[in-house]
Parts: C-alpha cells; structure tokens; sequence
C-alpha cells in the first residue's frame, strides 16, 4: 500500500528558515526605502536632521532643555527657603518641618539639587566609594588628540592637551591613574600638603604625565607655613595655564575661602561681556558642613553656591558621602556630599564642541 510522505522536522526547519530570510529581506528593502524622498510602508526610524521634523536634538538643545531644568529648581530654591521660617538661617541638619505646608524633611542639600543633566555620557571614573568621581562626558575627552609636540618629551607646563588639577590626594590616586590610562592627551598636576607623592595606583609608565608638590591650597599665598599655600591662580601662573579642563577638590572644608579667593580674582581679570565666567571646564568637589565648618550655615553656603553658578557653574551629578554615616560613634549628619558641576558658559570646554 502506498503511504504518504511525513514531512520531518528538518524540512520544518528549512521552510522556517526560509521565511524567515524573506521577511529579514523585506524589512531591509523596506529600510532602504524609507527615506525623505520615497515614503515606505513601515514606520521610519528617528534619524537626525529629517525633512519631516523627527530628529535628535542637537547639543545645544540638550544644553538648552538642561537650562530650563535648572532655572526651575532655582525658582524653587528660592520659594523653599522664603517659606521656611528659619530663612535665611535655615538649619543644615537634621531634616526640619515648615508649618506653613506640614511636615517636609528638607536638609541643606535638598535645596541644591543636580538638575542640569550632562548632555553626554557620564562614567565613574576610579575605585568605588570614597576616591572615585563621576566624569560628564568622559568619552569627549577621551576623543582628544595627543598633541604632536609630545613626541620629543611631555612638558612640564603649557595648556596642551588636557589639563587636570587635583587637591587632595591622601594617598588614594585610582581616579588619576584611570584617567592617565584612557585619555592619552591627559595631564595631571597635583597638590596636597599632607602626603609626599601621588598614591600607588599610578602606573610607572605615565609618570611623565604627572605633577606633584607638596602644597596646600588656600584664600591667599603664604610661602611662610611649612609646606607653603597658594591660590589656585597663581598654581595656575606657575604651570603657564590659563584654563583647566578639569579641577578635582577634596580639601576638607577649605574649598570655601579657596574658592573665594578664585572667584574673586576671575572677576577682576574678566574681560568679556556679561558676567565672568570661571576658566575651568568641570569640578568634582567634596563639599564639607556641619560643626566641622564653623560660620558655614545656610546663608552663607547659599551665597557662595549661587554665586559659583553665576560664574557658569551647573551641578550635574551628587553623590552623598555615608562613609560617617555607617562607621559607629561617628558623625550621624549627611555633612560630605560629592559634587560635579560642569561649565555651561564655557566657550573653551571640549564638551560643547559640536
């Protein structure tokens, strides 16, 4: 008797095959069709800069929409701290209540949120927890060509390149070593009065690209204390720079006084129109309050933070610092918190080249 053929699982698996190659090769048909000139059956896919209007936003859009984003919580800075009836000597911690509105745990840094957002890639950069930062736009300054002159030998000064400042090392340099290791064009010069070199992390091979004194940072020169301080311009003078892609601090409460000291001489020597801007690209800053910063209450940080963004400074990115927090019988308030701000005004960042 005759039987019928059975189809098998192979031949199910070849007519399977087989249409599926058929649809792969329809969508990609359909795919390069789809553009201003011909219309296609399926939806077009978001490109930049198509004549129906659907694009990504450029740069200066994002930049633009950041801005936005930022003034409102300015306006509500403002509101907050008008209706509590503590203004202007509101309490950093712990979290206080306004009456007028009920119960709000408010803290010092409630009020100074990041809400300019980086409109590029942002990465840790660094070990995890306390010596590692947050970078906006790390892959910008990755992008950043070797300078050829580097050939003969990496200058000890000069603003090839890109320049990095750091205070505070303590011994613990993951953040600088990674940044040497992924951008090629980078150099790092380096203060801190307490330690006598950068920490081990640094590898042999980018020593070259390292600058290290025994220094401390502060509102004026003296050259009379032991190791001496100086203002950050006049670190800046000595290393023949007159801007800095990045500045890293941790200086234990004296960011402050120094930054004073900073702002103060940036303002006199600007030569632009409008209000000066701060030659330096992007901060990474532990900011310090408490009872540890005696005089340092709500006002008075207000003060300096507001007039730190009128320079052009943005907070992007925070990251509180619980290390007191979690180590028994220390300190129970959230007093250190990790800030980065970027330069929004700034005409020489490498970020806002388009």
């Amino acid at each position: 008797m005759y039987a019928p053929p059975v189809l098998t699982c192979t031949s199910d698996r070849f007519e399977g095959r087989a249409v599926a190659t058929i649809i792969v090769l329809v969508f990609f048909v359909a795919i390069l069709h789809n553009n201003a000139e011909q219309p296609s059956f399926i939806p077009s896919f978001p490109l930049p800069q198509r004549s129906s209007g659907r694009r990504y936003p450029t740069l200066k859009e994002r930049m633009a929409l950041s801005e936005v984003s930022w003034q409102k919580s300015v306006q509500l800075r403002e509101s907050m701290a008008v209706a509590h009836p503590s203004n202007p000597q509101i309490p950093l911690f712990p979290a206080q209540s306004l009456d007028a509105f009920g119960k709000y745990p408010y803290t010092l840094w409630d009020f100074f949120p990041p809400t300019w957002t980086c409109p590029h890639d942002v990465q840790r950069v660094g070990r995890l927890g306390d010596g590692g930062k947050w970078v906006c736009g790390m892959s910008i300054y990755e992008s950043v060509p070797t300078p050829a002159s580097w050939k003969g030998g990496v200058p000890a000064g000069g603003q090839d390149g890109v320049v990095i400042y750091s205070f505070g090392i303590n011994g613990e340099s993951s953040f600088e070593a990674e940044m040497l290791e992924r951008i090629p064009s980078a150099r790092i010069w380096g203060y801190d009065f307490s330690v006598n070199g950068w920490g081990k992390q640094i590898a042999t091979m980018y020593e070259d690209r390292t600058f290290f004194k025994k220094v401390g940072i502060g509102k004026e020169d003296d050259t009379a204390r032991s190791p001496p301080f100086y203002t950050l311009q006049t670190l800046m003078a000595m290393n023949n720079h007159t801007y800095m892609d990045i500045l890293k601090i941790d200086v234990e409460g004296s960011e402050y006084k120094s930054f004073d000291s900073v702002m103060d001489f940036f303002t006199s020597a600007w030569r632009g129109n409008g209000d000066a801007v701060l030659p330096i690209g992007q901060i990474m800053i532990e900011i310090h309050v408490g009872n540890d910063q005696p005089g340092v209450n709500f006002n008075r940080f207000r003060k300096w933070w507001e007039r730190l963004e009128a320079m052009g400074m943005r907070p992007t990115w925070m990251e509180v610092n619980l290390m007191a927090l979690t180590i028994p019988h220390e300190k129970t308030d959230p007093r250190c918190t990790e800030y980065v701000l970027v330069n929004a005004r700034d005409a020489r960042s490498v970020l806002w080249k388009e």
